[in-house]
């Protein structure tokens, strides 16, 4: 293959578009539309097709096709498409894609040569038909004719998908079906005897239309066969209303042979109607004032019947009109009213007229004008309305009257003297006058008060007592009206001192506890604020008095009664006491109650202490008795046992406190004692971050011993760690005071946080106990965490870096003229070792030529070359001997460029993807690539220089089992060498290679996170190594007698890895080439590695070829 030259491409086009086969489509069948390009063409995205069903817009969407030059567009019919004059195509929809050759070049997709689509119709719609009988025949009539019209043209229709629908004793029979058109048919029904009803209906799925749709079920109209029209109903009662009556009555004792379908009552006078289903109707319109009667009639499909009896007559009437209000005229306390009569009575005559007035609701009645209302209040305005009332009841009332004010024969008003008693420091305190005579307009202050303001408005008076004055005081009134002023009246003021109210009143406070915080509130009302307080007598130790607020508040710290008062002071010195009693309690711990449970047989201890006595406190059974073997120490309070062993049961008993002042405490407690029994307690532990869980002694809390041994019943989860029991062991190392028993061991993992448990049981003489739980809280140790996964991610990096300089490859000058000599189109190997396998493969375009016999191969200046290295290796745990396999993955690949015969140009790329499993089920994964150029020059005669330069970066996976995250790297290569082969004679060449590679790839900061959302970020670091490797192939070739030829090889080389590189290393290969005379290639060769850390592989390779 030459080197490529670009020219310019035309734009693909439509050339035609071909459409389905004319006919008809229904629902979910597929419309398929094939449009035909000039060359092939590649899509992206999902094109579609715009076309027209009927009058909506649908899509033809991509089916098929890409890559060739015809593609499919379909379109499935939706249920409700119609279009019976032929679909039509729209416009090609590339919907954000594209359609272009392989060049790049966008397709026109103007669609010609559209072949027609006139004739592809789509009908989704299922026929309908309408049935009916014909005509009005008498329902005497033998015979009559049903019509049936489907919605359109239909085919398959007979007699039998006609289904005769009978009511009552009418019989019939069908015939002559018939139609002109497949649309409108008839049916005859013949021999009709007997009454009801008869309907032609149709059966779903009896015919289908030319797409093949099939009819819906439809149900007709009924005709009536053989009736007569009802009997009269029997009237009943009419009641009149408001311009209406409501008329009862009973159906006729025959309907006629059909169902009544409705009834008609008709009023005389006036043949006012009105229809009903059922008894009463009611019958509108009519005129109040007027007597009607009412008739009644039935009616069925045949007819109406005659009509009933008339009813008893009756006369519509309501409430009167308004009447039309006159003129009101004031009297004293009263108002004669009048009107005039309402214009309708209602059609009842008017039997009374009421009068109301506004405000107060006073009224007068009357049967005509004008009326008084009495009760008026003079000086009050009022206003008046009058209403009339017939049998029916009262009518609306008329509109308002004038506006009247009754008036009295006016007097001078008379003040009395009053007294008044006000509180000190008071203020607008409201005096009650005695006012007589006549209706005072307004009260004035005559003289003054001594000791405070007096102040008259309108009618009242307010009288303001002298700041902190407390004693007599008086002024003077007078009255005034229209007609004059009062004789001046006396006010005689006392005014009181304030009295203050203590609450809580005297007595006995809430009662404290010694060691409880207590607080009680004493306030003050009825004076002037701010309030003081302050205390006589002893307040109980520990207590005191807030003497702004009144609360006491503290911590009691002695038992006892205490006596004291508390006194109150308002701003004016107004003050009072009252007197209070607290008594304080002993605190007992426990308060009381029951105490935990003892068993029979076992030790026991349980400390009762009171505390806020005064010196010692003595302790002893007040009542109630005590398990046996259970004793109570009297300087102490605690109960200690061993208890007796057949002591089991339930004791109630009460114990008190006494201190050196007599006082006295008293608190009530349970014990419910076990049969002796194996028990063992749950315990938790607090594990800080970044240290060992302790060991944690099982025999504490337990009963039933000695034990035995302890039993794991299970630890969750069990990836935190592993637990053992263990005896004595762990207590003999620790301090002399701990208990040699049984105890618990955990080795914890340190990446773990969160919660641990683990059961456990003890076994004794006596049996097995229950199970109980050890629960570790257990914080992780960031610092371990962190140490650990920056090891994994070191030995990652530098372990891949090691791969990526071994099998990193670009051919040289040297494999170039290799690749113009190749039998093989592509180079493939395969190496196995103790360890893993490493599989590859490499092909260039020069090879592939030079493979298939193109002589000019070797004079083509332009070569692209891929090639691929695939390891598989065994990463054995040197501790349990497990094996975890891991991979590495390398392709190569690059374009390079013979600028003569002795330098050559090129770019390369490589990718990379490595996983690495490593202990405790971690793995880490990394995808990465490097890119850059290099060059090959015959620096002479058989010597190449080759020198490449390359910049890339890696993304890359943490999995353990507790943390997972993500770290990046950026990295750069310097790979420089000088290799040759010469011939030593004609049968015998060696190719020695010096190379010296610098790798240094930085690892940015990364975080690592658990499952509780923890994150620990971890410090980047750079990884640099330098390699330096020197290394020599020979082989020699053997031709044998049956022209076979043989060419053994061997090679070495030895290097050193500096910086963060492993030290020295080194490899050798063997192996074999065998060529027979009909092109048969057969290699073999062994390969043993070893790096200066000590690791080693030993491989093999064996290929097979041949040349056609």
């Amino acid at each position: 293959m030459s080197a490529a030259t670009s020219s310019a491409q035309s734009a693909p086009f439509v050339t035609s578009v071909s459409a389905p086969a004319n006919g008809y489509y229904r629902g979910g069948d597929s419309l398929i539309f094939g449009v035909q390009f000039s060359e092939n063409v590649i899509l992206s995205g999902a094109p579609n097709i715009t076309l027209a069903v009927g009058s909506t817009l649908r899509q033809a969407n991509y089916l098929a096709g890409g890559g060739t030059n015809s593609l499919l567009f379909a379109y499935v019919v939706q249920p409700g498409d119609v279009d019976l004059d032929g679909v039509s195509l729209g416009a090609v929809n590339l919907n954000g894609g594209t359609i272009q050759n392989a060049g790049g070049a966008a397709a026109d997709t103007t669609l010609n040569n559209v072949a027609s689509t006139a004739g592809v119709l789509v009908d989704t719609l299922a026929p309908t038909a309408v049935t009916a009988v014909i005509g009005t025949p008498p329902s005497d009539a033998t015979q009559v004719a049903f019509q049936i019209v489907f919605s359109k043209a239909v085919t398959g229709f007979s007699i039998a998908d006609i289904v005769l629908t009978r009511t009552g004793t009418v019989t019939a029979t069908l015939s002559n079906l018939s139609t002109a058109d497949n649309t409108t048919y008839t049916v005859v029904a013949q021999d009709i005897s007997g009454t009801g009803t008869l309907r032609v209906d149709i059966a779903g799925g009896a015919v289908i239309d030319a797409a093949g749709n099939t009819n819906m079920a439809a149900t007709g109209s009924p005709w009536m066969a053989g009736a007569g029209v009802p009997g009269a109903p029997t009237i009943g009662m009419a009641t009149a209303g408001n311009g209406q009556a409501a008329v009862a009555f009973t159906p006729p004792a025959s309907n006629g042979g059909a169902e009544i379908t409705g009834y008609t009552v008709t009023s005389s006078p006036g043949g006012f109607t009105a229809n009903g289903s059922s008894s009463p109707i009611t019958v509108m319109g009519l005129t109040n004032g007027m007597s009607y009667t009412f008739t009644v009639t039935a009616t069925n499909s045949v007819g109406t019947g005659s009509a009933s009896a008339a009813s008893s007559s009756v006369i519509p009437a309501t409430v009167p009109e308004a009447p039309t209000i006159g003129s009101a005229t004031a009297g004293n306390g009263q108002a004669l009213v009048a009107f005039s009569a309402p214009s309708s009575n209602g059609g009842a005559a008017i039997t009374s007229y009421t009068v109301t007035s506004s405000p107060g609701g006073f009224s007068g009645t009357g049967s005509a004008s004008p009326i008084v209302v009495a009760g008026l209040a003079n000086g009050t305005s009022y206003t008046f309305t009058v209403a009339a009332a017939n049998s029916i009841g009262t009518g609306s009332p008329s509109a308002a009257s004038n506006s009247i004010t009754p008036v009295a024969s006016l007097q001078v008003p008379i003040a009395g003297d009053v007294s008044a008693s006000v509180a000190a420091n008071s203020s607008a305190n409201p005096v009650t006058l005695s006012l007589s005579g006549g209706a005072a307009a307004s009260v004035a202050v005559a003289t003054g008060p001594a000791h405070g303001t007096a102040t008259a408005s309108g009618t009242a008076i307010i009288y303001t007592p002298t700041s902190d004055y407390s004693g007599s005081d008086s002024f003077t009134y007078t009255a005034t009206n229209a007609t004059g002023t009062s004789a001046p009246a006396t006010v005689n003021v006392t005014i009181s001192a304030p009295t203050l109210t203590l609450s809580p009143p005297s007595g006995a406070l809430p009662a404290g506890v010694v060691n409880i915080a207590y607080s009680q509130a004493v306030t003050v009302s009825g004076g002037t604020s701010a309030y003081g307080y302050s205390v006589s007598g002893t307040l109980p130790a520990g207590l005191s008095l807030n003497h702004a607020t009144g609360v006491i508040t503290g911590t009691p710290t002695t038992a006892g009664s205490y006596s004291f008062s508390i006194s109150a002071a308002d701003a004016n010195n107004a003050t009072s006491s009252a007197a209070y009693t607290i008594v304080i309690a002993f605190t007992f711990s426990p308060s009381g109650g029951a105490l935990p449970q003892a068993m029979a047989g076992e030790a026991y201890s349980q400390q009762i202490t009171a505390t806020g006595g005064v010196g010692p406190t003595i302790y002893s059974l007040a009542s109630g008795a005590l398990p046996n073997g259970l004793v109570l120490n009297i300087s102490t309070g605690q109960l200690t046992g061993p208890l007796a062993a057949g002591a089991q049961g339930d004791y109630g008993f009460s114990i008190q406190a006494r201190d050196s002042n007599g006082s006295t405490g008293t608190a009530a407690y349970t014990l419910k004692v076990g049969a002796q029994a194996v028990t063992v307690a749950d315990q938790t532990i607090d594990v800080p971050e970044g240290s060992t869980p302790p060991d944690v002694y099982l025999n504490r809390g337990a009963t039933g011993g000695p034990f035995t041994s302890g039993v794991l019943a299970f630890v969750e989860p069990a990836n935190a760690g592993t637990a053992a029991i263990i005896q004595g062991q762990l207590a003999q190392a620790g301090p002399a005071t701990s208990p040699v028993g049984w105890y618990l061991h955990y080795t914890l993992n340190p990446a773990y946080s969160g919660q641990i448990r683990v059961g456990y049981k003890l076994v004794s003489a006596l049996g097995t106990s229950n199970t109980a739980t050890v629960t570790y809280n257990v914080s992780y140790d960031a610092g371990k965490v962190a140490e650990d996964i920056d090891n994994l991610v070191h030995d990652f990096v530098r372990s891949r870096q090691n791969m990526i300089a071994n099998t990193i490859e670009v051919p040289g000058l040297l494999q170039r003229r290799q690749m113009e000599t190749a039998t093989d189109p592509i180079t493939a190997r395969m190496m196995p070792s103790q360890e893993g396998m490493t599989l590859g493969f490499s092909t260039s375009l020069s090879q592939m030529r030079a493979a298939g016999g193109d002589a000019d191969a070797a004079s083509a200046p332009f070569n692209v070359w891929v090639g691929g290295a695939f390891l598989a290796h065994d990463d054995k745990n040197k501790n349990d001997s497990t094996s975890k396999w891991g991979s590495f993955a390398m392709i190569n690949m690059g374009a390079d460029y013979l600028i003569s015969e002795r330098a050559l140009i090129g770019l390369s790329l490589h990718y990379d993807r490595m996983t690495d499993p490593t202990d405790e089920d971690a793995e880490l994964t990394g995808n990465g690539w490097l890119a850059g150029p290099y060059a090959s020059l015959e620096v002479g005669k058989g010597v190449f220089w080759n020198g490449s330069l390359r910049y890339g970066g890696s993304s890359n996976t943490i999995d353990t089992q507790f943390w997972d995250g993500n770290f990046t790297t950026t990295r750069w290569m310097a790979d420089t060498s000088i290799e040759g082969q010469w011939n030593l004679d004609e049968d015998t060449t060696i190719s020695p290679k010096l190379r010296a590679i610098y790798f240094s790839e930085k690892v940015d900061d990364y975080t690592v996170k658990n499952n509780s959302g923890d994150a620990i970020t971890i410090d980047g670091f750079n990884e640099d190594q330098f390699r330096v490797s020197l290394g020599a192939e020979i082989a020699r070739s053997f031709v044998l007698e049956n022209d076979t030829k043989l060419t053994p090889k061997l090679g070495l080389t030895g290097g050193f890895s500096g910086l963060d590189g492993a030290g020295a290393f080194g490899a050798v290969t063997a192996g074999l080439q065998l060529q027979t005379t009909n092109f048969w290639m057969l290699n073999t060769s062994l390969l043993f590695n070893i790096e200066g850390d000590g690791q080693k592989s030993v491989g093999a390779k064996v290929a097979a070829a041949k040349k056609f």
